[in-house]
C-alpha cells in the first residue's frame, strides 16, 4: 500500500458523506419539530438569509479542506477512529489544523447553523447545532484526543499546547518549532 493509496470501503465513504444528506434532512425536521414544539416565531429573512449562506460556504470549506489536509499530510481519512487501516500516520498541523485542532467540527457543525439562518428557524440554528456539536466535543474530548495522544506522544501534546480546541486562532510558530525538535 502506497502512502495515500488507503482502502475506502463504500459504507465509510457513505458515512461521511451523510453529512451533506442525512444532517441537512435531521436539521431540517428536529429543527422545525423544536421551532413548533417551543412555539418560536421565525425571524426576518434578509439580510440573514445571506449570513445564513456565508456560513453554510464556509462551513462547507473548512470541512472539506480539512478534510484533504488530513488525506494529504496525515494519510489518513476523519473516520480514523473506526477503522485502524485508514488512521492518520502522522500528525496533521498544517492548513485548517495550525488554527484549530479541530476544523472538520468547526467546519461540519457551522452547516445546520447556516441552515437554520437561512430557513429563518431558531430550532434548527441552535437546537440541532448544538446538539451536534455537544456530540461531536464528546466524541473529541472521550474517544479522539485520548488515542492521538497515544498514537502521537509528545508531538501531539506540543501541538495541542499550542492550538485551540475549537475557536481558530493565528497559528502560534513556538508550535511549528517545538514539532520539528519533536519529529
Amino acid at each position: 500500500m502506497t502512502k495515500n493509496k488507503l482502502e475506502v470501503r463504500p459504507l465509510q465513504l457513505l458515512s461521511y458523506l451523510s453529512i451533506f444528506i442525512i444532517t441537512p434532512v435531521a436539521t431540517y425536521l428536529i429543527g422545525r419539530w423544536l421551532d413548533k414544539i417551543l412555539d418560536l416565531e421565525p425571524w426576518p429573512s434578509f439580510p440573514l438569509n445571506l449570513l445564513g449562506l456565508v456560513i453554510i460556504v464556509t462551513g462547507a470549506v473548512i470541512g472539506i479542506r480539512s478534510t484533504r489536509e488530513l488525506y494529504r499530510e496525515g494519510h489518513g481519512l476523519p473516520w480514523g477512529e473506526t477503522s485502524k487501516k485508514v488512521q492518520t500516520r502522522q500528525l496533521v498541523a498544517t492548513g485548517p489544523y495550525a488554527y484549530t485542532r479541530n476544523p472538520m467540527v468547526l467546519g461540519y457543525t457551522m452547516l445546520p447553523c447556516g441552515m437554520g439562518i437561512v430557513f429563518r428557524s431558531f430550532g434548527m440554528s441552535f437546537g440541532f447545532t448544538l446538539f451536534i456539536l455537544l456530540i461531536s466535543i464528546a466524541i473529541v474530548k472521550f474517544i479522539e484526543e485520548p488515542n492521538m495522544e497515544k498514537r502521537f506522544g509528545e508531538t501531539y501534546r506540543v501541538y495541542k499546547k499550542y492550538t485551540p480546541f475549537l475557536i481558530p486562532k493565528l497559528p502560534d510558530p513556538r508550535c511549528q518549532i517545538e514539532l520539528s525538535n519533536h519529529q
